[in-house]
């Protein structure tokens, strides 16, 4: 498996694994993505790693400032998402890893990921990697009946 930037050439697919594989699980908004809103993310600044295999796409990863202001520009986020056959094969692992490895080299020192209290299998893997739990918005979201918490997980460089 080889961990790339996203090329041109990515953007339907990854618009397409998006919609496929983001569920209300993992992120509180339903996702409706496209070639032409990626373009738009990466001229903003937002950007993409992909993993992938045997020129299959298994992961992506987006990433960028959380922060407008300059005064938070020391603080990166992301999103991260691998398609459903891949889970569970250390994939997302490898892409953040990857990605800690790049802020570190761009001198950050701090990433972030909001994550949402229904989606364990994301929290364990946040808390494996060195992720600590910096706070926690109680009853942030009411999806399917049920309430959820989002989870501000930081990791320090």
């Amino acid at each position: 498996m080889k961990i790339r930037p996203i090329e041109p050439h990515d953007f339907a697919i990854v618009a397409r694994l998006e919609n496929q594989n983001w569920t209300l699980k993992s992120t509180p908004l339903i996702i409706n993505s496209s070639a032409e809103k990626i373009m738009k993310k990466i001229l903003k600044g937002t950007r993409y790693l992909l993993a992938e295999e045997n020129g299959k796409i298994l992961g992506v990863l987006d990433y960028g400032p959380r922060h407008k202001s300059e005064f938070g520009a020391h603080v990166l986020t992301f999103g991260i998402m691998t398609i459903q056959e891949a889970r569970g094969k250390g994939i997302a692992t490898q892409l953040i890893q990857h990605l800690i490895r790049e802020a570190r080299a761009e001198n950050y020192e701090k990433i972030t990921i909001n994550a949402m209290s229904s989606n364990p299998e994301a929290l364990h893997l946040y808390d494996r990697l060195g992720f600590i739990l910096e706070g926690q918005l109680r009853k942030e979201f009411y999806i399917d009946g049920t309430y959820v918490d989002s989870l501000i997980y930081a990791y320090y460089l």
